[in-house]
């Protein structure tokens, strides 16, 4: 075999290599083809980071919020609550409407117990449920739009001079 062919056909084999390893690698088990368990860390994650900001954060300043057109910090963590509720709702094709009702209701404690029991709600069902492509994009996309409200949350600790739990 003439030399350049041999380095063309060197690159090729080594470019196979390197992409059946990395399929080897990023291949779900039979175990997790057949539940969401892989999704679990990331699920009681969301869960006990998403709790964890609403803990850290003083009661007195629940109310807070940057600006007139923003939520309150309260807000915030209702929402998220109520999305978990209205996600599962919606997974198990049993549609609730989108009525929060006044998202400022709870206290701290209040909304930490629902908060937690919506988490609990959520997962359950989604460890319960047979996997298939529909359900691991609308697991995906409730922990986005949890992390992003989150992530609001925790610019609420900036803006009042304290510094918020650390992302893990």
């Amino acid at each position: 075999m003439p030399m350049k062919y041999l380095n063309h056909f060197i690159i090729a084999i080594s470019s196979l290599a390197i992409l059946l390893s990395a399929y080897s690698v990023y291949e779900p088990s039979d175990k997790e083809e057949k539940s969401y368990e892989y999704l679990n860390q990331e699920l009681e994650n969301a869960k006990s980071f998403t709790l964890e900001v609403m803990e850290a954060m003083p009661e007195e300043n629940y109310g807070y919020k940057p600006g007139e057109e923003m939520r309150t910090f309260r807000a915030q963590g209702f929402h998220i609550a109520y999305s978990l509720e209205w996600f599962t709702a919606q997974i198990k094709r049993e549609p609730i409407p989108w009525e929060p009702g006044d998202e400022d209701r709870l206290s701290k404690e209040e909304l930490i117990e629902y908060t937690a029991a919506q988490f609990d709600d959520f997962i359950s069902f989604i460890q319960g449920a047979e996997e298939n492509g529909q359900l691991t994009a609308a697991v995906l996309r409730t922990l986005r739009h949890n992390s992003h409200h989150r992530g609001q949350m925790v610019a609420y600790f900036r803006a009042n001079g304290m510094a918020p739990p650390a992302y893990r």
